[in-house]
């Protein structure tokens, strides 16, 4: 030991019992702050992969929102998936979820979450390995495989606004318990130069909606020219649109009509049947049971005109021919007042249940979805029970639900509003600060440029108007 040390050491002990001696550090801790400090040992990472790649670097793409809804997680999205978990042996990945109102390429299977939770050491410095190897020299990597952007630990990261960085997050998810990735049709259909060995050079835009409000068709084919933005209004049905995963007793109608067993889930045994029949029928092919297939798989009767009051010309007038009543026809309901948690607000779930509803509780307690409602998704159930101020049971009820869904969509309590310039008070003052421009609860220029400005990019009227589907591209504009 060098002199030197030696003298450091023996001030710092002494210093240790010096303070010990005046009571500022307790004497139990005495012996404790004295000993030499051992260096922290950094987890182990694996090297990124790696292979023969072109030199010529694949076309930068911009934005390509989420506008079908396709159960089917597509090809290079489980490539990735498959080579990511493969690579660093950590982790689960998961894709799809139920298609709601709101946008997330996990609708149309171009999304993965990585289960990496930042508080875990090991998994913290995997993800901090591979986002920084995807994100390095403006996101040259993610380029190869397609990614668009990635979300992590309260900051974003996006292929098509590289000069923005690691810019700060604020979505209603942290993203402290995975890694979010999001890819281009292109990478998505495992077209880019990872997987092929050739660069990229035309940008596939994808699937274009063919009736305003609607769900576009599946994806089957490259498209690189921008899609209509004055769209026809849908084909007139009493019933409402339907996706994959819910339950209905009006889904039993459609399964009658597909020739599918009536259950009223919208299994895969329907959308099967379904993309079948709108094929040979030559509706869109959605996969979703939308205004266009229901107008042709379930006309709608029309309700009869009363006939006139018969008055014969006898001096006695006879009695009033009362018309039938018209039978009621099943409410329509809006689909932009859904979110993912509307499904299965009536669901119960305890410890012990499965299923679709069970992963979508774990994805807003945040813990791994993997379906099964076992002690630490209880846990956390009873955690967010306790901070809401509701029963704790660590039983998922209807105040659960309700609590989680105000969480994750904070103006989804006014979707049935709508406000436009002159109105005023605190609804326009929660559609400034979703906007973020200046909250004065006065509806004016600047507050329906900011408006017209998020309808645009959600290809929605630009009318400056909030109402209905405009309220779900704000609060989805509040996201990312």
């Amino acid at each position: 030991m060098s002199r030197h040390n030696r003298l450091v050491t023996v001030s710092g002990t002494a210093l240790v019992f010096a303070l010990s001696a005046t009571g500022l550090v307790p004497a139990a801790q005495a012996g404790a702050l004295a000993a030499p400090l051992r260096p922290a040992i950094a987890p182990l990472v694996a090297a990124p992969p790696g292979k023969a790649l072109p030199a010529a670097l694949d076309v930068k793409t911009p934005y390509e929102a989420q506008v079908s809804c396709d159960p089917r997680t597509q090809p290079g999205v489980a490539a990735f998936a498959a080579l990511m978990t493969s690579q660093y042996k950590t982790g689960v990945a998961t894709t799809n979820r139920p298609c709601l109102a709101d946008t997330s390429e996990h609708y149309d299977g171009r999304a993965i979450d990585w289960m990496l939770s930042a508080y875990d050491p090991q998994q913290s410095a995997v993800a901090d390995s591979v986002v920084a190897w995807l994100s390095a020299d403006n996101g040259v990597m993610a380029r190869r495989f397609g990614i668009s952007y990635i979300i992590r630990n309260r900051k974003m990261w996006r292929e098509y606004a590289p000069e923005r960085g690691w810019a700060t997050y604020t979505g209603p998810d942290p993203h402290t318990s995975h890694i979010h990735f999001s890819f281009s049709w292109d990478g998505a259909m495992k077209r880019t130069s990872w997987w092929t060995g050739s660069a990229n050079t035309v940008v596939d835009l994808g699937p274009c909606k063919v009736y305003a409000g609607q769900f576009a068709p599946l994806h089957t084919a490259i498209r690189t020219t921008a899609c209509p933005t004055n769209l026809p209004a849908a084909p007139v049905s009493v019933y409402p649109v339907y996706v994959i995963g819910q339950r209905s007793t009006q889904i039993e109608v459609a399964q009658r009509a597909l020739g599918v067993p009536a259950g009223g889930l919208f299994d895969a045994v329907t959308y099967s049947a379904l993309v079948q029949w709108q094929t040979r029928v030559g509706v869109p092919i959605t996969g979703v049971l939308d205004k266009a297939t229901w107008a042709r798989l379930v006309p709608t009767t029309p309700v009869p005109t009363p006939p006139p009051v018969v008055t014969p010309p006898a001096p006695t007038p006879p009695p009033v021919v009362t018309p039938p009543t018209p039978a009621p026809v099943p409410p329509v309901a809006a689909p932009w007042a859904a979110t993912r948690y509307t499904p299965y607000k009536g669901v119960v779930l305890r410890q012990g249940s499965t299923g679709a509803a069970v992963a979508v509780l774990q994805r807003g307690l945040r813990v791994t979805p993997d379906g099964a409602f076992g002690p630490r998704t209880q846990a956390a159930l009873v955690t967010f029970q306790s901070q809401q101020g509701i029963s704790v049971s660590g039983i998922a009820t209807r105040p659960a639900w309700d609590r989680l869904e105000k969480r994750d969509y904070p103006l989804v309590g006014y979707r049935g509003l709508s406000v436009s310039r002159g109105s005023t008070g605190a609804v326009v003052t929660a559609v400034q600060r979703a906007l973020r421009v200046s909250a004065d609860g006065a509806f004016g220029p600047v507050t329906e440029a900011a408006v017209k400005a998020v309808q645009s990019r959600a290809e929605l009227a630009p009318t400056g108007v909030v109402s209905g589907w405009t309220w779900v591209a704000i609060e989805s504009q509040m996201l990312p």
